[in-house]
């Protein structure tokens, strides 16, 4: 899942850090091609034209990604936003940064608090192809019986980070992943990183994010055959795909007060819901 090593292995899912591969970017690793009519909330995040890192719209002006996708220092003016398209590459639109808002307590080093809200330039036109998620709440936690997927343009295996023929995929996927309860979690993680309550941990046997879908959507679906819910960002993990280390994302919930803080600031008019999403 990841980028900058620990140890040479922790990777970040970003397609850059202090390794600084080339800013490729691959498939979910175990996943299945998909469109973006049905994960209208996906945007691809680019650096000088290149995608770097996935998103969640969550507003007519907002996009949720990760906090470290944007630790090397550019500006807001070198970041770019495509919407509306199952391509990185082509297809949507390409809009402006307004600003890039990172959370003050980001840590790059324990990658605790890893979020990150960006304010467009222009303001959304929802369609079929382009549709806010609603944000989860303390108050519906996934379960063992939550849907959970995570979709994005990265890495299909974490073979691909140091080879020199990575295989690019045009075209977005979606995986399928479980919750990992977060004593499991820990445990998995304790001779790496603590694993925080502002984490919230997902993997499935062959399936995971990798390099390239840093800061993309992990989304549940309720068994109740409920709304679906932006339950975290993908943030770090051991390796891709890795079975004995789960991926590891920024929990949705435990960062309301901020993201609806940020929001308010900025005039916003609610999170906009009632896309059911892929069923």
């Amino acid at each position: 899942m990841y980028s900058a090593g620990f140890l040479g292995c922790l990777v970040i899912l970003v397609a850059f850090g202090s390794v600084t591969p080339s800013p490729s970017d691959g498939r979910i690793v175990g996943g299945e091609v998909t469109t973006i009519t049905e994960f209208p909330y996906q945007v691809s995040v680019q650096l000088n034209g290149q995608h770097i890192c996935g998103g969640a719209v969550i507003g007519d002006q907002f996009v949720l990604t990760a906090a470290h996708c944007f630790e090397i220092p550019w500006s807001s003016d070198d970041y770019t936003v495509r919407v509306g398209s199952s391509e990185h590459a082509s297809g949507g639109h390409v809009l402006s940064l307004r600003q890039v808002i990172t959370h003050g307590g980001y840590n790059p080093q324990s990658h605790d608090n890893d979020l990150a809200l960006l304010i467009l330039h222009a303001r959304l036109n929802f369609t079929e192809h382009l549709q806010p998620v609603p944000l989860a709440t303390l108050a519906d936690p996934p379960t063992v019986d939550t849907r959970l997927l995570v979709s994005g343009w990265g890495f299909q295996a974490e073979e691909s980070l140091v080879s020199t023929e990575v295989s690019v995929s045009p075209q977005l996927r979606f995986v399928d992943v479980d919750l990992v309860e977060p004593d499991q979690c820990r445990r998995a993680y304790r001779q790496v990183l603590p694993v925080t309550q502002r984490m919230i941990c997902a993997a499935r046997p062959g399936r995971d994010s990798c390099q390239g879908d840093s800061g993309g959507p992990l989304v549940g679906f309720p068994a109740d055959e409920g709304p679906a819910r932006l339950y975290g960002i993908v943030s770090w993990g051991l390796g891709c795909a890795n079975p004995n280390y789960p991926g590891v994302y920024a929990n949705v919930a435990a960062f309301r007060n901020w993201i609806d803080a940020q929001m308010g600031v900025r005039g916003w008019n609610g999170l906009l819901a009632g896309w059911s999403g892929l069923q």
